[in-house]
């Protein structure tokens, strides 16, 4: 049940008069309607995995508990590293056959001739955003930084919030928890926004993601054919593929919840206008961004302080190898990871004293200075993020060097000049609207009600005039 789907806003009206058909009985109720329509919901895109998902919510738990409550560090210790192993049976479906191939191809390579089958383990959807949350809330209750969820269909519902479950953001329990934790009311402001915010975030995936797919699959399909010219366009493309992609369902995502009363993280905060590397990272996938520096940076930085600048490179290639793995069983996801440390290692040798300027956010154009760094942190995670998208190392070699053909002062022969027009509009908006959590959330205030329901309407006959017959499933949904 995808979130452009037609089943899907039917689901939606229904949970939402559900959930606040019983709000007068108080907060568990409401999650109880949650709890039920966050497993028929998940149930719905793969029914096989929905006792796994549970039975890892009841295992960390009860971990968390044990943890809080266990004499002395060795006891806290053993139940802490159980859980870590428990999640990490999770990532077997993920990387084992990943890990098992790349070790027989590295045997054959050296005398040990043989072959080798996967087993073509199913993925559970959703694997990477809640394993990572559950992670996250054993390492803050194993660190007391929060105190462990007493009642277990709060945290259930935590686990399986259906917002969330499928691709985030990755919510942090000490944010989560105390919103459910008492009854909800109505508040039409809110729910108002989060309409804005899911029509927001139906435009820019159905309209230019799923557009721009199309084009993408095509270049993308057989770089080795395509001139230097459309490879650059094509690197373009899948740029703004994946950003309206995963930015627009983060805002169906938080638009969603916003009508259920919850409010959830914001995850993209226009990551296109980046004065830098460290900026980008900032605003994009904000989420994961900050759980990777709260878990995995900062104590390993601490770790190898004494170590200086080299403990924080080490620190920097850890973390974005992490990133990249992350994403996906590949080494093209290792070389992403790779690569955007090579980024890093100019901050990393600087020191902290150095750090990016950010573009004000009142001007209207952004002073030479400021556009030549948004121009040129773009075309670096331009190029990056191609790594993302090809099959193999060896095709992103041939799509790097295809980029260096003479044939890139050529006429491109993939140019599809309506969706490129439409994602420069779509930012252009953003740009103007860059200091809020979305590009419709001040629109009330400052038109009058003509304006902006005719605005709405052209926003939704462009979705259902535009909306792309092939149907592209969301970019990150396995992940």
């Amino acid at each position: 049940m995808e979130f452009t789907s037609f089943v899907y806003a039917l689901f939606l009206a229904l949970a939402f008069a559900l959930y606040w058909s019983v709000a007068r009985w108080g907060a568990r109720a409401q999650n109880m309607v949650l709890l039920l329509v966050s497993a028929i919901f998940y149930a719905w895109a793969d029914p096989r995995f929905l006792g796994l998902l549970l039975l890892s919510g009841a295992v960390n738990y009860a971990l968390a508990i044990g943890i809080a409550g266990a004499r002395g560090e060795r006891a806290k210790s053993i139940l802490f590293f159980l859980g870590i192993a428990m999640l990490g049976l999770l990532c077997w479906f993920k990387y084992f056959d990943f890990f098992y191939g790349s070790a027989v191809d590295l045997l054959n390579t050296i005398g040990f001739q043989g072959t080798h089958s996967t087993l073509a383990l199913a993925l559970p959807l959703g694997i990477s955003f809640y394993t990572f949350q559950m992670l996250g809330y054993l390492i803050d209750t194993r660190n007391e930084e929060i105190e462990p969820c007493e009642d277990p269909w709060h945290f259930v519902t935590y686990v399986l919030y259906f917002p969330k479950i499928m691709a985030g953001p990755i919510e942090r329990a000490q944010v989560f928890l105390p919103q459910i934790a008492v009854a909800r009311t109505f508040d039409s402001a809110l729910a108002t926004d989060g309409m804005r915010q899911i029509l927001w975030g139906l435009l820019a995936k159905v309209v230019v993601a799923d557009n721009a797919s199309a084009f993408v699959d095509l270049i993308f399909k057989d770089p080795a054919a395509e001139t230097g010219s459309t490879l650059l366009v094509g690197a373009f493309l899948y740029f703004i593929q994946i950003y309206f992609d995963f930015a627009g369902y983060s805002n169906i995502a938080i638009g969603s919840s916003k009508l259920l009363g919850i409010r959830l993280t914001t995850n993209f905060r226009t990551p296109f206008f980046a004065t830098g590397v460290n900026d980008f990272w900032k605003r994009w996938h904000i989420s994961l961004t900050t759980w990777m520096i709260d878990h995995l940076f900062t104590p390993l930085s601490f770790l190898l302080r004494d170590r200086g600048r080299a403990g924080t490179v080490i620190s920097f290639t850890t973390t974005f190898l992490a990133v990249g793995i992350w994403h996906g069983a590949n080494w093209t996801f290792v070389a992403f990871g790779t690569l955007q440390s090579l980024y890093f290692l100019p901050l990393a040798l600087s020191g902290p004293g150095k750090k990016t300027s950010a573009f004000p956010t009142g001007d209207r154009v952004p002073s030479p200075r400021h556009f030549a760094r948004m121009l040129g942190t773009f075309l670096l995670m331009m190029l990056s993020f191609v790594l993302l998208r090809v099959t193999s190392i060896g095709d992103a070699v041939t799509y790097y060097l295809g980029l260096f053909d003479p044939s890139l002062f050529s006429k491109p022969t993939v140019f599809p000049s309506m969706v490129v027009l439409l994602a420069l509009l779509l930012m252009l908006v953003e740009w103007f609207q860059r200091g809020m959590t979305h590009a419709l959330e001040r629109i009330e205030a400052a038109m009058p009600g003509w304006i902006r329901w005719t605005i709405y309407m052209i926003i939704l006959y462009t979705i259902i005039l535009l909306n792309h017959t092939g149907h592209y499933r969301f970019i990150y949904f396995q992940f």
